[in-house]
């Protein structure tokens, strides 16, 4: 109370002006009806407009949210619209290879659609990395192969991705069977030296083989991470050699792996029981 009276009597001069001048300024509206009129209007039209500034301040305010909450949902939708795109392009992927697949084989092997993230092509190791892992039943070992042929074998993983030691790798050793004339014959190995990601080597193949340049070489009975019979390339050159009875065999393989995006995990659902006989033979 002793502050507001200081206060009072500090600016009394300014405060008695203000009071003068409104009480004149009500006399004046008071003897001139017009201008009543003209002031209230004015303050009319002053309330008004604050008040429509209030509501257009309010209004922007409320839109901002409303934009947030629509960018969040568009958002939302867009990821929506992603994974379904993905899950399309899966089953498209998976109904392309699926059909070149027997029944017998379908019920025994269990096949996992995957992209490729990452590869290599020009490495002495060439691997790629696909988007499926643990989480999808992945292991190791696993056979991953295209439309095209043999890609690889899964040798390292984590929960969503694993890596794959593809064919053009210098470490990657494979069983195979060549379709001749004759038949198929179950032998030959399969290596890459290094050179062209476009070709391997198969040796082990005897000179008293009738082979021929365009014969193609598939899977072997033995390879425990395939199934009998996936195409892996053709024979585009042989030459007998002088340090042994055999072959040396160059092997156009079916994957290009420079451009390689997709592929398939073959799950053997039979492997630890047939693992189990071999034990206890």
């Amino acid at each position: 109370m002793r502050f507001l009276i200081e206060i009072l009597i500090k600016h009394h001069v300014f405060i008695i002006f203000i009071f003068l001048a409104f009480f004149c300024f009500s006399l004046i509206m008071k003897i001139n009806p017009y201008n009543e009129i003209k002031a209230l209007n004015g303050l009319r039209n002053l309330i008004y407009s604050s008040i429509s500034i209030e509501n257009n301040i309010t209004e922007y305010f409320q839109l901002k949210k409303i934009n947030d909450k629509l960018e969040n949902e568009n958002c939302s939708l867009i990821e929506q619209n992603e994974l379904l795109k993905y899950q399309n392009n899966e089953l498209e992927l998976f109904k392309k290879y699926y059909n070149l697949i027997s029944e017998s084989e379908k019920r025994r092997f269990t096949y996992i659609p995957a992209k490729v993230e990452k590869k290599n092509w020009a490495l002495p190791n060439n691997t790629i990395i696909l988007n499926k892992g643990k989480n999808h039943g992945v292991t190791k070992n696993m056979g991953v192969f295209n439309n095209n042929g043999v890609v690889g074998i899964i040798s390292n993983l984590t929960n969503h991705f694993c890596e794959v030691t593809t064919l053009i790798n210098q470490n990657s050793k494979l069983l195979t069977s060549i379709k001749t004339t004759n038949g198929m014959l179950e032998e030959g190995i399969l290596k890459w030296e290094g050179g062209s990601y476009k070709q391997a080597i198969l040796e082990g193949v005897g000179n008293e083989i009738l082979i021929s340049l365009g014969d193609s070489i598939f899977t072997h009975t033995d390879s425990k991470s395939f199934y009998k019979g996936i195409f892996i390339g053709t024979i585009i050159n042989f030459q007998k050699k002088k340090s042994s009875n055999s072959f040396k065999i160059d092997v156009l393989l079916g994957v290009d792996f420079k451009n390689i995006n997709n592929a398939i995990i073959i799950k053997d659902n039979l492997k630890s029981e047939l693992n189990n006989l071999y034990e206890n033979k």
